[in-house]
């Protein structure tokens, strides 16, 4: 001790003596604390309120109960639309397609995990989201992990996340590459005596298809290994009626080489039927008869000179037996996990195919592939909502054959615009009532494989919580927009669409009229050789004497002087009437049926998860697409798709408005009523098809099980059209009971400063003295809207949630006593939000009641029963599929009655899952 701090003691000097310490025991510390504690909340309280000397009671300042907008975290629904519409531009569009367009990114490839890297780093970058430190691992799952399985099922978990989150989970299907391909036409004794040049010319007037031009041979992704010898037989499209035709001309396919065109069905169907009727391999070519005007003959000059098609231009794609099922061949209807129990492939091919150019539509097929287990990454995103257990999915696929500046850079471009346009709300203070899911999906081009894993590995999940599937896969190909989707979106599909503009940009113009577009080559007339205006189709190749064309033996389509494939021609004026046709009657909205061809197929046909689809696409008068070729450049998306970007962003802005009104709409916008009105349409073409049927028989017991099928599709429509009634009922009492809600007690936005050290301690001391800690989860309700997520609980748990909001009201305004203004009716309130989560529920389990877990016969795989890709159309949809294939291909009047009769039970369940 110090000398100085030493006392002499006056009654022993010769002693030194302490002066006494004062020590605070905990006691004394707590003590004091409690009543610096009395004093700060007491001042607190009393700058809260102030003394009515006239009546002599206390009144706060506020004037009631009501202080605040009802959504804490919420904006007008137009101001948050123009801001979400004003996010995209040509700007980001463009570099974004220098991103992703200008290398190739082949499923499993090197690259293709780079641009799943880079749109993970792009979702966390954009959503907000923290980026691990270097030290920690990045987000990548292998599927089927914990971690993996986590990430998506926590989403609608009361304890999962309150904050956008980005991950990538891997999956590991069978798929293939090329390692040798040959084409050879040979003489009697084998030798070969010309043989085809398989790659693409990769002009130089197209710097990147110069640059990649032999790194992705042109093959058939999960072709089959081997050799084919054989004499040619043409069959057109290869279509099952014009296999049937060739068959009826008295030719056999055993042991024959097939040679077909591209176009009217999915190619892995090209490849199936020969296969069942004996060929021994099959060649399947791009003909510039499908361009419509824009060809050589017609004095257009090949790409990428001019708009025609390069003629060494070859369409790569899957041979997958897509009808049959999608995803990984090995595990059918199971994820395609690292160590997942494999079967052999039962929808790839067993005989050799190849895709070849027309300048080598010819013979022979040698061709060696490598098969591997492979992964691929899914890159994924959420933003939670405050009614956690009702989720929006949006998705486009990431991979492509090539370059894929089409297919799918142009669908990838909208999608991260419409993500930049969600942090953009996101910074400014929105949070979704429900929660959005985000997909960049891999490896679609082999077969939908990424998305059907997804599927196949989160089923219950999807089928508990999906409220819709929004899909987009070619944002921009061609000038026609088009649209297809469940019949429950389509009135909200259409609506939004009049509300985005034209991509033109002219004045009264929007979305919705690009419909009717059909391109910039489009000749002026009609006008015969008399000069008289009309048109003029040549029937043989003698009426078409003098006209330079390889297609004169074909139907021809003469307008003023160039001419085009007639039966081309009339093909797509049908189909454009008819499409347009459908807004016509008390059922029609011109959004037509889905079948297959892209991601939304497990949602909607194996899950019954309300989907769509959307894209610009070409018509006889745009230049060709050069699907899947070296081609699908961004060139080419600049110079004839889409210059300027403007489709690319018009389909980000509608997209991203279905996104926005499917997940911040109190009442889901999904539409049953339009549904059950659309079920007679299906059940009228079905009953088409009997006429033929006569002379097989039965036909009376079929009618009679039509007209039972018949009377139940109306029950449901009465039973939907009381929903209708129950919907605008149960809104309009939310809402008014909303406007009398005060500022939710405890919200995420007023209790930030429940992280940090000073509640922390606060907290402590409450629990020293034994005060009750109120959790902000005890209940799982953070917001007035997460209440419309507690659509399951009882009338006492409903009671104890009121009880606990009114407790933490009065606690957080510090009002007590008489003379207080009425409580808010929460009450009641709980009990109108689980009146309107009820009506969700039934909206957006419409779809699922499709859904039988017999699935279709032959191909199990596929279990919605009121939509379906053909069996022989592939991409192409089918209503009611089961039944219709029971007419057409089976000619079974037996097997259509007992399926008519599955509808009728589907359709029971349908009608007491509406019941109000």
């Amino acid at each position: 001790m110090d000398p100085e701090d030493q006392l002499i003691s006056p009654k022993h000097p010769s002693l030194l003596w302490r002066r006494p310490e004062k020590r605070l025991t905990t006691r004394k510390f707590l003590t004091r604390l409690a009543c610096l504690l009395v004093i700060i909340y007491g001042l607190r309280y009393l700058a809260t309120i102030h003394f009515n000397f006239e009546n002599g009671s206390v009144v706060s300042l506020q004037e009631s109960w009501i202080s605040s907008p009802t959504f804490t975290s919420s904006m007008p629904t137009k101001v948050k639309e123009q801001l979400f519409l004003s996010v995209p531009n040509t700007g980001n569009a463009t570099a974004t397609a220098k991103q992703y367009s200008k290398h190739p990114h082949l499923a499993g490839s090197s690259e293709d995990y780079h641009d799943a890297l880079t749109v993970l780093e792009f979702l966390q970058t954009e959503l907000g989201i923290a980026p691990r430190p270097p030290s920690h691992q990045p987000p990548i799952y292998n599927a089927g992990t914990p971690k993996s399985r986590a990430q998506t099922i926590a989403l609608t978990s009361r304890l999962g996340p309150r904050s956008p989150q980005a991950w990538i989970d891997v999956y590991y299907p069978y798929l293939n590459t090329p390692l040798d391909r040959s084409l050879d036409i040979v003489d009697e004794t084998g030798k070969s005596i010309w043989s085809a040049d398989l790659r693409e010319d990769g002009n130089e007037g197209d710097a990147d298809a110069a640059k990649y031009r032999d790194y992705i041979p042109p093959w058939h992704g999960l072709s089959a290994n081997g050799e084919g010898q054989g004499r040619l037989v043409y069959v057109n499209y290869g279509t099952y009626e014009d296999y049937e035709e060739v068959l009826a001309s008295g030719q056999n396919f055993s042991g024959k080489v097939v040679i077909a065109r591209y176009g009217a069905l999915f190619r892995g169907l090209k490849i199936k039927r020969a296969e069942d009727l004996g060929a021994a391999a099959i060649l399947i070519y791009s003909d510039p008869r499908d361009d419509g005007f824009v060809t050589v003959e017609n004095g257009f000059a090949p790409y990428p000179d001019g708009p025609a098609r390069n003629p060494t231009s070859v369409q790569r794609g899957s041979a997958m037996y897509l009808s049959l099922y999608p995803g990984d061949p090995t595990t059918p209807g199971k994820p395609a996990y690292d160590k997942a129990e494999r079967e052999e492939g039962k929808n790839v091919p067993r005989i050799p195919s190849l895709p070849i150019s027309w300048m080598n539509a010819e013979r022979l097929l040698k061709e060696i592939v490598d098969n591997k287990v492979t992964p691929i990454w899914n890159t994924m995103a959420a933003i939670p909502g405050h009614v956690r257990d009702e989720v929006v999915i949006v998705g486009c696929h990431r991979d492509a054959w090539v370059l894929g500046a089409a297919d799918p850079v142009s669908g990838t471009i909208s999608l991260l615009e419409i993500v930049r346009g969600l942090g953009t709300l996101l910074r400014n203070g929105w949070k979704p009532l429900r929660t959005i899911l985000i997909a960049s999906w891999d490896a679609e081009e082999y077969g939908l494989v990424g998305s059907t894993e997804y599927g196949e590995d989160f089923a219950e999940w999807i089928s508990e919580h999906a409220v819709a599937y929004l899909n987009v896969d070619v944002s921009s190909a061609g000038s026609k927009w088009d649209a297809v989707g469940s019949p429950s979106l389509a009135h909200l599909i259409r609506k939004t669409a009049m509300d985005v503009s034209h991509p033109s940009g002219e004045e009264g113009k929007t979305l919705w009229d690009a419909r009717e577009d059909e391109g910039p080559f489009k000749p002026f007339g009609p006008v015969r050789p008399d000069g008289k205006p009309g048109l003029v189709v040549y029937t043989n190749s003698s009426d078409a004497q003098g006209l330079n064309t390889t297609i004169s033996s074909h139907r021809i389509l003469e307008i003023g002087n160039i001419h085009a494939d007639a039966d081309v021609m009339e093909a797509y004026e049908a189909s454009r009437n008819e499409r347009l046709s459908k807004e016509e009657g008390r059922d029609g909205t011109s959004i037509g049926p889905m079948g297959s061809g892209s991601d939304f197929t497990v949602f909607l046909q194996r899950l019954g998860v309300a989907s769509s689809d959307q894209g610009f696409a070409g018509t006889p008068y745009d230049a060709p697409y050069h699907y899947h070729s070296i081609y699908d450049s961004m060139r080419w998306q600049e110079v004839y798709a889409d210059p300027g970007y403007k489709k690319h962003l018009a389909i980000a802005q509608h997209l991203g408005l279905l996104v926005l009104r499917l997940t911040d709409s109190i009442i889901v916008p999904l539409n049953t009523t339009q549904y059950a009105l659309e079920l007679d349409g299906y059940l009228d073409r079905v009953e088409s098809l009997l006429p033929s049927l006569d002379a097989e028989g039965g036909i009376s017991n079929v009618r009679v099980a039509f007209s039972t099928l018949r009377q139940h599709i109306s029950q449901l429509q009465e039973t939907s059209v009381l929903l209708d009634i129950e919907k605008i009922e149960a809104e309009e009492l939310f809402e008014e009971l909303l406007s009398r809600m005060p500022s939710f007690p405890g919200s995420l936005s007023t209790c930030r400063h429940q992280n940090t050290l000073t509640y922390r301690f606060k907290e402590w001391v409450k629990r020293i003295f034994g005060v009750q800690h109120h959790r902000r989860d005890a209940f799982a309700v953070d917001s007035w809207e997460s209440l419309l997520s507690s659509y399951d609980s009882d009338e006492q748990e409903d009671k104890a949630i009121a009880g606990w909001l009114e407790h933490r009201l009065y606690m957080l305004t510090g009002l007590h006593g008489p003379g207080l203004p009425s409580p808010p009716p929460i009450l009641d309130f709980i009990r109108a939000a689980k009146r309107v989560s009820r009506v969700n529920h039934k909206l957006f389990f419409f779809e699922r009641g499709f859904i039988d877990e017999g699935g279709i016969k032959n191909r199990e795989w596929y279990r919605h029963l009121g939509v379906a890709p053909g069996k022989w159309l592939g991409y192409g949809a089918t209503t009611f599929p089961a039944l219709t294939e029971a007419i057409v291909i089976e000619k079974n009047m037996t097997e259509a009655v007992l399926e008519s009769g599955r509808l009728v039970e589907l359709l029971k369940g349908m009608i007491e899952n509406l019941k109000v």
